[in-house]
């Protein structure tokens, strides 16, 4: 299947606050097809998501375009939390109901925003729902790739008999406001207010409907500064009004491998706070002194 990464340096204005997940000591390797989790009924296997270690958190902007670029100015972090598996309105649920589920299994992760933010929804702010796991990055892992493998579709095509679709697939409905998916990996400097070292992502937005695709994304630890910083890898999205983000994600895969030797081109990103998705114009203009670990 094709394989596809899209790499941009999107910015969450709250980069220094994207901490506080449940860290693990050392990048941990990791497959997850989601066949012995609890498919999402409201009742059963609430935990689920949380002991297979995955946590949600979430951004709020103003949508104010008129200075900054979409999502607009910053407003405030809500904290992570551990992932819920409960098929309401937020952030996360396993889920098996899609007809074109691929040959490894029935069960995949149902990604989407966060609806039951309600202010937030309703009064056209903007909120960046995200699902992620953390890791400290060890010294032993220095000159090494960190790779996120991943399958992803869109939810089904549901037609609702007036020429439209019904699913809540992603960029699908009330996205008036620019509805975005994406599935990640990052860095963050915690001796440096937590900014973003590295941020590397595909787009889902407009994926297929009906096959599921493979992906993977990158990053190259190539420098010793990284030592002690955090990694994270997972999937968010961003959306106000109810906007569709619906995602759905499956065997995932998490490894470590390789010794990939440090250039003289291989040095981090500067430490600051990215705002929104204006800042792919400001890494263009800056690409002599920011230059990405590869």
């Amino acid at each position: 299947m094709l394989k596809s990464t899209h790499k941009l340096a999107i910015a969450t204005g709250a980069a220094l606050l994207l901490v506080g997940a449940s860290s693990h000591a050392a990048i941990t390797e990791f497959s997850e097809d989601f066949e012995s989790l609890t498919v999402a009924d409201g009742v059963n296997g609430l935990d689920d998501l949380a002991n297979a270690g995955w946590d949600v958190a979430g951004n709020v902007y103003d949508g104010d375009t008129s200075v900054e670029p979409y999502p607009g100015n910053y407003l405030y972090f809500y904290g992570w939390f551990t992932a819920p598996n409960t098929g309401g309105g937020a952030f996360s649920a396993i889920a098996n109901d899609d007809v074109s589920a691929n040959n490894s299994g029935s069960n995949y992760l149902n990604v989407y925003n966060n609806y039951d933010a309600r202010e937030a929804q309703e009064s056209g702010q903007i909120t960046n729902a995200i699902i992620a796991q953390e890791y400290t990055i060890d010294a032993s892992e220095i000159g090494k790739t960190v790779t996120l493998a991943f399958d992803a579709k869109r939810p089904d095509f549901v037609d609702d008999f007036l020429g439209g679709d019904a699913s809540s697939a992603a960029g699908n409905k009330n996205c008036s406001v620019q509805c975005v998916a994406n599935a990640f990996v990052k860095t963050l400097d915690p001796l440096n207010n937590y900014n973003t070292t590295n941020y590397e992502l595909v787009e889902t937005t407009a994926i297929s409907q009906s096959d599921w695709t493979s992906y993977t994304i990158t990053v190259d630890l190539t420098d010793p500064l990284l030592e002690g910083q955090l990694l994270q890898v997972g999937f968010e999205s961003f959306a106000t009004g109810d906007g569709d983000t619906g995602v759905y994600y499956d065997n995932i895969v998490l490894t470590v491998g390789g010794v990939v030797e440090p250039t003289s081109a291989n040095v981090p990103i500067p430490t600051i706070a990215l705002l929104g998705f204006g800042a792919l114009l400001a890494w263009s203009g800056m690409s002599s002194i920011r230059k990405r670990l590869s």
